[in-house]
């Protein structure tokens, strides 16, 4: 098990070093002693054994795994290829756990071309692990954030949240723990830049108000809008399952959703997810947590301003994601963090929606956005509403077409073609991407600082 009580309080004129697991905990319990909390309150409820799973996940040593390039980075971890893998015997711990690690290496195909490399496997995995760069204090926090991100991903099962395939088999309070996940190919950040440049060619030419666009390719236009509105879908579906399990996600952007290689939609990146409790309770409906945590181009006015919050801050993040879905153009592109604060935060400034586009649509981005939390819908909700736009999607099918209509309104017409320069002819701009950091660190130049002084819980 990987249960474990809070350690006594240590000496506090005892040393610490991050590389003792020890040291790591006495310097935890007086540091980040909440922190902790919420990781020991994550296994009490779930482990990495997966008891009453009928295979253990395989737990692997660094020396099994043959690690590639660095393909990605984050606030705490590197994401590292895994080329191949290599089981020693001396690793296995028992019969269940040495068969888990064997039918995990016989997805790598280790017999070779006829030069001796290795072939690449039939599905391909990452490793994550910290990054060792990072202060010491930074080191040691990232080292619980992604002990809580496994025990996260190692109690979820949903289809579109990224699968735990493995983890280290040392403890995951240990600087070098590390857990593989299956490998993405991509993010919705890069979809996005892919459809607004798609539309921008498929839109065809305008022609004045009383012709429209013409020498398009409505099919086109069509299958990108189905593609947004099931990416859509998905994520209100992921969730509404975590909502069902009293967790709130607190990170929703386009750079914490990725596609695998089948273009199924995961969700990752768990770092900043918390399962509230009674004991988080501030009010009936409010909990006490932390605040300013995310991205702030897509944070919850609450949240921005350090009160009690609620599940419903994933709604006002969905609906500004949601908004950026169908205009294709970053929200607030070129706000700084003061004009944010002030416009966003203080006066209620949100997105403008297209005219052309239904009433359906406007009318949810605002229930999302809603200042007052108890306005805002729940993911069920959302959900219906995105498998109803789908489904006339779908009926549109082959009849859409791009015409100068005032929008669909009823289920039979169609949305206006023609989009404002700001949505797909705005020229590229270096969007100020103090709105996008996040929030656990910010990196000036020169170093690393530490954007709370409280840990994130």
């Amino acid at each position: 098990m990987l249960k474990q009580p809070i350690p006594e309080q240590p000496d506090t004129e005892s040393t610490t070093t991050s590389g003792s697991p020890s040291n790591f905990l006495d310097y935890a319990t007086r540091l980040h002693p909440t922190l902790l909390q919420h990781y020991y309150d994550m296994i009490a409820t779930s482990s990495l054994n997966n008891e009453g799973s009928a295979t253990p996940l395989p737990a692997l040593a660094f020396q099994d795994v043959v690690l590639g390039d660095i393909i990605g980075r984050g606030g705490f971890s590197f994401v590292h290829e895994i080329k191949y893998v290599t089981l020693q015997d001396i690793y296995d711990t028992g019969n269940e756990e040495a068969a888990s690690r064997a039918a995990f290496a016989a997805t790598y195909d280790t017999t070779g071309d006829a030069n001796g490399n290795n072939k690449p496997p039939a599905q391909q995995f990452v490793l994550k692990t910290l990054r060792p760069d990072l202060p010491e204090d930074e080191h040691n926090k990232g080292i619980i954030d992604l002990a809580v991100e496994a025990q996260f991903l190692a109690a979820l099962s949903h289809p579109h949240i990224l699968t735990l395939r493995g983890h280290a088999n040392s403890d995951p309070l240990e600087s070098r723990y590390f857990v593989i996940l299956d490998r993405l190919v991509s993010t919705l950040d890069h979809k996005l830049k892919l459809w607004r440049k798609d539309v921008g060619i498929n839109m065809g030419y305008w022609f004045g108000p009383c012709f429209g666009y013409c020498c398009g390719s409505p099919h086109v236009i069509h299958r990108i809008w189905m593609e947004r509105f099931t990416v859509a879908r998905d994520i209100a579906s992921a969730l509404e399952y975590l909502h069902g399990q009293n967790i709130v996600y607190r990170d929703l952007k386009p750079d914490n959703i990725g596609f695998n290689s089948d273009g199924t939609l995961k969700m990752f990146d768990f770092g900043l997810a918390k399962r509230v409790t009674n004991a988080d309770k501030s009010d009936h409906e409010l909990y006490k947590l932390t605040g300013n945590t995310g991205s702030l181009r897509y944070m919850a006015p609450e949240v921005a301003l350090n009160k009690p919050y609620s599940l419903t801050v994933d709604a006002y993040s969905f609906g500004v994601l949601f908004w950026q879905l169908c205009a294709l153009t970053v929200p607030y592109s070129g706000y700084s963090c003061k004009m944010h604060a002030d416009l966003v935060v203080g006066k209620g400034y949100r997105p403008s929606a297209d005219a052309s586009w239904p009433e359906s649509w406007s009318s949810l981005m605002s229930q999302c956005w809603a200042v007052d939390y108890r306005n805002r819908p729940s993911f069920e909700h959302i959900l219906k509403v995105m498998n109803a736009e789908l489904e006339d999607w779908t009926a549109e099918g082959d009849d859409f077409n791009m015409t100068n209509d005032e929008g669909r309104g009823a289920d039979t017409e169609k949305i206006k073609a023609r989009k404002g320069k700001s949505v797909f002819k705005i020229k590229a701009r270096k969007d100020r991407q103090t709105l996008d950091l996040d929030t656990r660190l910010v990196k000036p130049e020169g170093g690393v600082e530490r954007k709370h002084d409280a840990s994130i819980v």
